[in-house]
């Protein structure tokens, strides 16, 4: 069995922002990578290759990689333990057994393994957030089982790869996830940064994923600058090169993290709610205008948002109705038979779109659309959401923003287009 056919109601992975290819790119002397969920890394050593994430595309990922050298595998290497960047592993290994007679080390952050545990519990949940935060139709994944394989070997801060021609030093370098790992090459001067560094704003605060912490990520991003390092491979796009351009990738991404911390601080002290300040703060240009510091993935409001869940409970928006809310479905059917006109509703919403003040029309529109109802108006009002939806997945440069937007409109649309009772 292979990873690929682990989804088998899978389909064309076209909206997909990690499919990525299988196309091998030089990234330094000796060490090549294939861009997919992140890069897979494979580094050219005398006893073997080392290989930093297998990713869940096996067939055509080894294709390439033997297009290029017949090396077997030393070692496999988790940049953290987020499921597609290595659910192929095993397929990697039976490879590498089949065709060398070699089991390769297994090497991971002991934290992967509470996270495979996490993951295989909530497994369910888990498929469903990959099919909304990719652009997936609803139930493309349902009842995949990860097939996860579990490292051989964890380490706490740091554990060195010897090999005859190269040491590889893995650490441990937390940033987006708790068991994210770095890679230091000391003789050729080259870091893999791993997931804590991307070429656009630190993915904090993404709104399925359970906290992470951004000064732990900013704490990171520093130990980082302290290796001295001419080349910088990062989890995506081509590699920094020289100390100072890496040096200042490092520092203001830092420097970036550490502002949005400090900003929602000092509002949360004034006793403003988490709702109030994602409204309230400017991030300046003089801080954030780097090109590294783009709303590509997230965006600086996400990252917002986090801040203030580290700080405070889930109670962000401190309403009392918020503590024991009603059942929504309820609640719906409540606001609806309160309105006296509800087509006034309508109207208003529609008027708020046409201004292009689609935050405030989402918020009208949902006084009726959030209701279960077949009747002409609810369906009106899902429809009219599902376009502010649209709209708004264009005014954003949020990767996963426009993903939830978009998959929120196309549920709208699959209720509305649902069989009616009696029909």
């Amino acid at each position: 069995m292979t990873t690929e056919s682990t989804a088998p109601n899978a389909t064309a992975r076209a909206g997909d922002a990690l499919a990525g290819s299988h196309e091998i790119v030089d990234l330094a002397p000796g060490i090549f990578g294939q861009p997919q969920a992140g890069w897979l890394v494979t580094i050219e050593t005398g006893d073997g290759l080392v290989q930093i994430d297998t990713g869940d595309q096996a067939k055509g990922s080894l294709a390439s990689i033997r297009a290029r050298t017949e090396q077997p595998f030393h070692a496999i290497v988790y940049s953290h333990g987020h499921q597609r960047y290595n659910l192929s592993c095993r397929e990697w290994v039976l490879h590498n057994v089949e065709r060398f007679g070699v089991v390769p080390r297994i090497i991971a952050h002991r934290n992967v393994l509470e996270r495979q545990r996490r993951y295989n519990e909530t497994n369910g949940v888990q498929n469903r957030i990959i099919e909304r935060q990719f652009r997936y139709p609803r139930g493309t994944f349902a009842g995949r089982v990860f097939p996860f394989m579990a490292p051989t070997e964890t380490f706490d801060k740091a554990l060195r790869i010897e090999t005859r021609d190269r040491i590889i030093d893995v650490l441990w370098a937390p940033g987006e996830t708790d068991d994210g790992i770095a890679a230091w090459l000391p003789d050729d001067k080259i870091l893999y940064g791993g997931p804590a560094c991307i070429p656009f704003m630190p993915n904090v605060g993404s709104p399925q994923r359970t906290w992470r912490d951004p000064i732990r990520w900013a704490n990171t991003l520093d130990r980082l600058a302290a290796y001295p390092s001419e080349l910088l491979i990062r989890e995506f796009g081509l590699p920094l090169k020289g100390r100072a351009e890496i040096a200042e990738y490092l520092s203001t991404t830092s420097a970036a993290l550490r502002w949005c911390h400090d900003a929602v601080v000092s509002l949360m002290n004034q006793g403003y709610n988490s709702h109030e300040i994602v409204n309230m703060v400017e991030p300046p240009p003089e801080v954030f205008g780097k090109p590294w510091l783009r709303e590509g993935y997230t965006s600086i409001e996400h990252v917002l948002r986090d801040v203030y869940r580290g700080q405070f409970g889930w109670w962000e928006d401190l309403n009392p109705t918020s503590l024991h809310p009603a059942h929504p479905a309820a609640v719906a059917h409540e606001v609806r038979a309160a309105i006296s006109d509800p087509a006034t509703v309508l109207a208003h919403a529609q008027k708020l779109s046409e201004a292009g003040e689609w935050k405030l029309a989402l918020h009208v529109i949902d006084l009726l659309a959030m209701g279960d109802g077949a009747d002409e108006l609810t369906v009106q009002a899902r429809t009219l959401k599902a376009d502010l939806c649209r709209k708004a997945a264009t005014v954003t440069a949020s990767y996963v923003t426009q993903s939830l937007y978009l998959n929120g409109a196309d549920e709208l649309e699959a209720k509305n287009a649902a069989p009616r009772d009696g029909a």
